[in-house]
């Protein structure tokens, strides 16, 4: 440990009152001004800086509530501008849809026509029809077939006052008659949904001119159904040589899980 010897002790106490005594003279004659001011432009910056971040550090809650307040507001919009995008493709798709029924009718004059929508499906999935929103009331009948402009869906297998139930032609319950629209050869459309397929003519003849990418239509053998209502399209033929039969695996011509807008047609129009 460092120990001062008595003279050492009172040079410096004389050094202290001297310096001590020679800074006051000189506060006293304005000599230390210039190292104060000095001083203060080396300290003032610092001590400016140190009073903003304090108030800074004091404003940080009120930002945070106004950025939350912006936030809010902009996602406020956003969610309603898409919204009106999602009604606005909604709206697109169903004058879409009516165009296409206008076009319909336009081509098919001879028949009587009623639009109507897709309310409901099986619950269960394990039937592939849907219920419509029109019934007894508006004329519809069993039998009677559905299309949703332009393809062949189904047939109405039930009626209530104010519904309807139509089975689709998918169905392993539903049967239709076809026929090649190339070459007219003709046999009975199944429905294969239960089966894991879509649909399947069988029936034809043995010679029948049947190949993949070939169109087939409603033939009209079917009561209440109109020939020519397109019902899908080949995929693959099945020569079956020993048992002297031909069959064609379809594809059909629209996704029968996003039906919405359909078409019932009544009958003919002069009444039958």
């Amino acid at each position: 440990m460092l120990s001062l010897t008595l003279r050492q002790t009172a040079i410096l106490i004389l050094l202290f009152v001297v310096t001590s005594s020679g800074l006051i003279l000189l506060d006293q004659r304005n000599r230390l001004d210039p190292i104060r001011t000095g001083a203060e432009h080396v300290v003032g910056p610092l001590n400016d800086s140190f009073n903003r971040l304090g108030r800074a550090v004091g404003n940080l809650g009120t930002d945070d509530s106004e950025l939350a307040r912006q936030l809010a507001a902009v996602t406020a919009e956003r969610d309603q501008l898409l919204a009106e995008n999602v009604r606005l493709r909604q709206l697109e798709q169903e004058v879409a849809q009516l165009r296409e029924q206008l076009g319909f009718q336009t081509q098919h004059a001879e028949l009587r026509t009623l639009p109507a929508t897709v309310i409901g499906r099986d619950p269960e999935g394990s039937r592939q029809y849907v219920v419509i929103d029109r019934g007894s009331n508006d004329g519809v009948q069993v039998g009677m077939a559905v299309v949703s402009p332009n393809f062949f869906v189904g047939q109405v297998t039930e009626v209530a006052p104010d519904r309807a139930r139509v089975t689709l032609a998918i169905d392993s319950s539903y049967q239709v008659g076809g026929l090649i629209q190339r070459s007219g050869a003709d046999g009975i459309v199944y429905g294969r949904w239960q089966s894991g397929g879509h649909m399947t003519l069988r029936y034809l003849d043995p010679a029948a001119d049947v190949a993949e990418g070939d169109l087939v239509v409603t033939s009209g053998q079917t009561a209440r159904v109109p020939a020519g209502l397109v019902i899908g399209r080949v995929t693959q033929v099945h020569r079956n040589v020993q048992a002297d039969t031909v069959s064609a695996d379809l594809a059909p011509m629209l996704d029968y899980s996003q039906l919405s807008t359909l078409t019932v047609i009544l009958g003919t129009a002069d009444g039958q």
